[in-house]
């Protein structure tokens, strides 16, 4: 029996040009049915819009390659905020906050489909369709995290194909209830609180006081697993984490997810887990991972746009 063939594609942001650059060095040809390979099948693990020049270029090249099966792709945080924000409770107020700060962050995505537009309308209708993760028989991909405590937790709110249900849209945008939490986990990662009086600022210069967790790594202490510079992560204690974050780290399938605005050379967080996402909004690359079915990812199957051909 013939193995499936995947290219695990990263977070694009509207980065239309590298996408094209990316598909064309991992031999996908554009045809009257948009990209297509001969053999492989792209998967992308979401956050194809905000940021970048071409969002509207993006999704129709993801689209396009969905509808003609050259391609499957999960939600990322990016898409599910875009649904909070045009998405409205029964008191007409959205479901994701208008301030200034989200504002900007989903301007990109705003000014090029017209906020409120039938155009704007049908690009969340496709977001909505997007699942939040895929489990094939020789891998599985997620944007964020690959917890399946928050997979349990959100079953009641989703349909059998992962994907978000209309009239439970407003829990899941809830905070502090189960399906915002574990939305929060499955598409933004595991968080846990620095101590009092730690912060850090983060890419957009935003001061945070919660840290993401390397989640797939199998041992150290929270000081060694808290994605941070090391001069803020060299002041944190060196306590233990819970059994609960530990076992996240025990995956036993290749496990691909985008979300960590990676730098530098690329290679696997761990034997079963990698990311694709190198920062291709912030000057980085835009990356792919060519899986060929193999049980040990990698280093040498990521390949960049910015490659020589």
């Amino acid at each position: 029996m013939t193995m499936n063939q995947f290219d695990i594609i990263g977070d694009v942001h509207g980065h239309a040009t590298e996408l094209r650059q990316l598909l064309s060095k991992l031999g996908y040809q554009q045809t009257l049915s948009g990209y297509q390979h001969p053999k492989r099948t792209a998967l992308f693990v979401g956050d194809f819009v905000d940021r970048g020049p071409a969002q509207l270029e993006v999704l129709d090249i993801v689209r396009t390659m969905i509808e003609n099966r050259a391609a499957r792709a999960v939600m990322g945080n990016h898409e599910f905020n875009a649904i909070g924000w045009f998405s409205r409770n029964d008191n007409g107020e959205p479901l994701r906050e208008h301030t200034e700060k989200n504002r900007k962050q989903h301007a990109a995505f705003l000014n090029a489909v017209g906020e409120n537009s039938a155009q704007h309308k049908e690009w969340i209708s496709w977001f909505k369709t997007l699942p939040l993760w895929l489990e094939l028989p020789e891998l599985q991909i997620i944007h964020a995290c690959w917890n399946p405590q928050a997979m349990a937790a959100i079953r009641p709110y989703i349909n059998e194909h992962q994907q978000l249900q209309e009239q439970q849209l407003i829990h899941c945008y809830q905070k502090g209830h189960i399906a915002y939490q574990a939305i929060e986990s499955l598409l933004k990662g595991v968080e846990l609180p620095l101590p009092a009086t730690h912060y850090f600022l983060d890419k957009d210069g935003h001061q945070q006081q919660m840290t993401r967790i390397k989640w797939w790594q199998k041992h150290g202490s929270f000081r060694e697993k808290a994605i941070l510079p090391d001069e803020y992560a060299q002041h944190l204690p060196a306590h233990s984490l819970s059994d609960e974050i530990m076992q996240l780290a025990d995956i036993r399938k290749p496990t691909f997810i985008g979300h960590y605005w990676l730098q530098g050379e690329p290679s696997p967080r761990s034997e079963m887990v990698a990311c694709v996402d190198f920062s291709v909004a912030k000057q980085g690359q835009l990356m792919a991972y060519r899986f060929q079915g193999e049980s040990t990812l990698n280093p040498a199957h990521f390949i960049s746009h910015a490659d020589p051909l």
